[in-house]
């Protein structure tokens, strides 16, 4: 049984028909993962009564599937073998007496107890190691069950780890494939060639090869490389660029300054101060340095914005939309590739710099964010630093289309 719209091409029916109890597929964004794990994850329901898991490393990935397999249902022939449908549960039982539920495994201690009849592991590359050594593998050895690992890679991690087992005769019970986004015609040719002439080429050859990347394909490279800049006091005659992110909630401040060639010569963040205090702390080293000062001026930032004007600095407001943000990210990414920017060795933002990474949207949208429950001010403070030495040093509000 098939979801409705649903006509699987021979690199998709290969896996669906496949035998073996650990399929790895190793496929590019839209390649068609989710509704193939989703045929698979229901035939596998119907042909034998059981429980069977949808699992995606966070909950609102694994509503979405969740979404659509019921709405596909609800247009074809599938809707007749559902007993019932719980939205908040989001769980679906069969008249035969299976079940599929949908989990987010972002806390592997409540996924354990269960023996399963087959199992989706979505974006399993981002999907912690033990949540499959520690609780699918066991919840599958008294049942028989099957598990279906669909996913981008993440550099060389235990995803790549379990994906090389399927080409291994030690391991009959595994079986692996590879597919480029190229292997879906419904994904145009035009669009795959702008990807590939818009994004680095480690994330182009990750997110659209599937190939697996030694270095992770993060957003900065080149990072270490280009450590090596002294803090410095302003040198008579100098022209100075200062990026300056603002403290929202819990984030940070960070005030950074660039000289003529590119080099980072101070670098301050502090957080739970008064405005008043960061702004004559703020003020005191923009006039010391005589810098150009760009800073985000997005929501609290205008009114500071205008606050730091009227001190007489020379500064100007960049204000973020997702397209912006792209922009100011990117410029930064290539200043270190192509070793244009030289920074201090300061440890939190290279962490900041080290663990910074992207997201690619259902559209093909790149999004750049620090982790969930990580910080990026040192990050945006740098980009908006070198924004304004790349751009030139005129104050204005930039507003990038």
């Amino acid at each position: 049984m098939n979801i409705k719209g649903f006509s699987p091409r021979p690199s998709q029916r290969e896996v669906l028909d496949a035998p073996q109890r650990f399929l790895t597929v190793d496929a590019g964004r839209r390649w068609g993962k989710s509704l193939s794990g989703l045929n698979w994850l229901l035939k596998g329901a119907c042909e034998r009564i059981g429980e069977s898991w949808w699992l995606a490393p966070i909950y609102s990935q694994s509503k979405m599937a969740f979404r659509t397999l019921v709405t596909a249902a609800h247009k074809g022939q599938a809707e007749a073998a559902f007993k019932s449908i719980s939205h908040s549960e989001l769980r679906v039982e069969l008249i035969n007496g299976s079940a599929i539920t949908f989990k987010s495994a972002d806390n592997p201690d409540n996924l354990r107890g269960e023996g399963l009849n087959r199992v989706v592991m979505d974006e399993a590359s981002r999907v912690q190691r033990e949540v499959w050594e520690e609780v699918l593998r066991p919840a599958v050895s008294d049942t028989g069950g099957k598990v279906l690992f669909i996913s981008t890679p993440k550099g060389k991690n235990w995803f790549y780890e379990l994906w090389t087992r399927g080409y291994d005769p030690a391991h009959p019970d595994y079986r692996s494939w590879k597919f480029p986004t190229s292997d879906n015609p419904k994904v145009p040719a035009a669009d795959i060639e702008q990807a590939r002439q818009s994004l680095p080429v480690d994330v182009f050859s990750q997110e659209y090869l599937a190939e697996f990347l030694d270095n992770n394909a993060g957003v900065f490279r080149n990072v270490k490389a280009r450590i090596g800049s002294t803090v410095s006091e302003p040198v008579p005659g100098e022209q100075y660029v200062a990026g300056l992110d603002l403290a929202r909630l819990t984030d940070f401040t960070v005030l950074t300054i660039l000289d003529s060639k590119g080099r980072q010569v101070y670098f301050d963040r502090f957080n739970l101060l008064d405005w008043a205090v960061q702004k004559e702390r703020i003020i005191t080293v923009i006039r010391k340095y005589k810098a150009s000062l760009l800073l985000d001026s997005t929501g609290i930032g205008d009114p500071i914005y205008d606050d730091l004007s009227r001190a007489g600095l020379t500064a100007a407001g960049y204000k973020f939309t997702n397209d912006s943000k792209k922009k100011l990210i990117e410029a930064l990414m290539i200043a270190f590739e192509q070793s244009k920017i030289l920074v201090l060795d300061e440890k939190v933002q290279t962490n900041e710099l080290d663990i910074f990474e992207y997201k690619i949207g259902q559209s093909g949208t790149v999004h750049y964010s620090a982790p969930e429950g990580y910080h990026d001010d040192c990050v945006i403070a740098l980009a908006l630093a070198w924004w304004k030495f790349h751009c030139g040093m005129e104050p204005r509000i930039w507003r990038v289309a």
